[in-house]
């Protein structure tokens, strides 16, 4: 009897973390996406935007299956990004989906209300495809915003 309550226990210490750990390709909830960019918010008051833009681009905190950051200044410059690195420095202010929304002036005038969701066109970096994405921004200061999201496809 002693064995089995044993062997039940250590089972379920094994099963129960496994399961809570979500799927890299699975798609994070709209309360996931607002915890991690609210995570984010955190880390950069802390210790600064430049440990942030650093940590997003090359490090791992902030890449946790399909959520990553992305963050530009109010001109439309991407400052970091954790999907696309080699976007840094680029101005995307003009770019449109395939609905012709201006994405990046979308994004940028949402944050600078404070924050807010906003559905837009983009390329899952898993899949490849362009698919619908549900974006949540912030704005950090009045200088720079970055947001997080989910594909909705």
């Amino acid at each position: 009897m002693k064995r089995s309550i044993i062997f039940s226990l250590i089972l379920c210490t094994l099963l129960i973390p496994a399961a809570m750990v979500r799927a890299s390709n699975e798609k994070p909830t709209k309360e996931e996406v607002v915890a991690f960019v609210e995570e984010g918010r955190e880390f950069a008051k802390q210790n600064g935007k430049e440990a942030f833009f650093k940590e997003i681009t090359e490090g791992t905190k902030f890449k946790r299956g399909l959520l990553y950051f992305y963050v530009y200044d109010f001109q439309g410059v991407v400052l970091a990004h954790g999907a696309k690195p080699a976007l840094v420095g680029k101005s995307l202010i003009d770019m449109k989906d395939k609905d012709g929304l201006p994405v990046i002036q979308t994004l940028r005038d949402t944050a600078a209300k404070g924050s807010g969701w906003v559905e837009y066109n983009w390329q899952n970096p898993d899949s490849k495809k362009v698919e619908k994405k549900l974006g949540y921004v912030v704005k950090f200061d009045d200088s720079w915003w970055f947001g997080s999201g989910t594909y909705t496809e």
